[in-house]
């Protein structure tokens, strides 16, 4: 038997059916769409395992919530403000910081959920039960609009959550471009209705949010001469095809990197991590 399974095999006996903590929201989502989220959330879940199992010591079977925050508070991880020492040459205007503060509450966030779920060690129940609780919200949100309750969700019901202001330019049908951009994103088959699994597109923040904190537990290792500083050729080495790499990044704002990485460039980047040493 690999190390691999008999780890997540330890992970799942140490975690009962009884103390998986409350619902996770997915109730009373659609059928499809609960079913999406139940596969996304254990396939993450999978990955966070793989990621913990390279952090554990020899004949450790699982990691301690609190040794995961502390792994994680090290390289910018829910820091307030999020001052970087870029800023000096270029300062950050309102927008980044109101995103900066945005992204340090859902680094709240994610530990506070992961609280609800996990008992002293993390298993795979547990990350599965958070990544699906936060999987979940934007779905249940979407879903307000359904003002009929048929399941789905057209224009007209979505143009609700972007209300015009005053004097905005419309369309001959009285929607704003904003509005039709968002409806559009969602309505990816152009039938006019956001349905089924289409609705399971609001999850994608969150499944980069996953793997921006999985990258960062395992940042430290791209630091190769243990300087503390994240050099632009050990950054090159870590991803070599990611342009307009930095000079350097103090390995203290790791996280603010690793935020402004694009979604398809991630899980490469942890895989790459995972193999490193």
């Amino acid at each position: 038997m690999s190390r691999l399974l008999k780890f997540l095999l330890a992970a799942l006996i140490a975690f009962p059916a009884s103390a998986q903590g409350p619902a996770s929201g997915i109730e009373d989502l659609p059928e499809e769409v609960r079913r999406k989220i139940r596969q996304e959330a254990l396939g993450m879940a999978t990955e966070w395992i793989q990621t913990l199992k390279g952090l554990t010591r020899p004949n450790q079977k699982a990691i301690p919530l609190t040794d995961l925050i502390r792994r994680l508070m090290p390289h910018g991880f829910a820091k307030v403000g999020g001052v970087a020492s870029r800023d000096a040459e270029n300062p950050p205007d309102r927008w980044d910081i109101r995103r900066r503060e945005n992204d340090a509450k859902y680094d709240r966030k994610f530990i506070k959920t992961l609280q609800l779920y996990s008992t002293e060690s993390l298993t795979l129940q547990a990350f599965a039960k958070t990544i699906e609780s936060l999987l979940a919200v934007w779905p249940n949100k979407l879903l307000l609009l359904d003002a009929d309750g048929d399941g789905s969700i057209t224009l007209s019901e979505y143009a609700l959550s972007s209300p015009l202001v005053q004097d905005q330019q419309t369309d001959e049908d009285g929607f704003s471009q904003n509005q039709r951009r968002g409806f559009a994103y969602y309505d990816s088959n152009e039938n006019g209705l956001i349905d089924g699994t289409e609705i399971i597109r609001s999850i994608s923040y969150v499944q980069k949010k996953m793997r921006q904190y999985m990258a960062t537990l395992l940042i430290s290792r791209a630091d190769i001469d243990k300087d503390s500083i994240l050099s632009q050729s050990e950054l090159k080495e870590l991803s070599p095809k990611t342009k307009g790499l930095p000079a350097a990044i103090p390995l203290s704002e790791a996280i603010y990197w690793l935020r402004l990485i694009g979604s398809d460039d991630i899980a490469p980047l942890r895989d790459t991590l995972l193999e490193w040493k």
